[in-house]
């Protein structure tokens, strides 16, 4: 008993520490997808070059 014991707490300890690193590495690639589709949502379009240039000088928004 002295011997198996801690053993089995290694083994359930290293499943553990391997299935939340699986987690982890989930959770990050989720946000990545995100990020990225937030970035490209966020990017002008090319045809408004004249519009964002004022908005960058003065900091507001052309009315529509």
């Amino acid at each position: 008993m002295g011997v198996i014991m801690p053993t089995i707490l290694d083994l359930l300890y290293r499943e553990y520490c391997r299935a939340r690193l699986a987690e982890m590495r989930k959770q990050l690639l989720i946000a990545a997808e995100r990020f990225e589709g937030l970035d490209a949502h966020h990017h002008p379009d090319q045809g408004d070059d004249e519009r964002t240039d004022a908005q960058r000088k003065t900091g507001r928004r052309a009315p529509n």
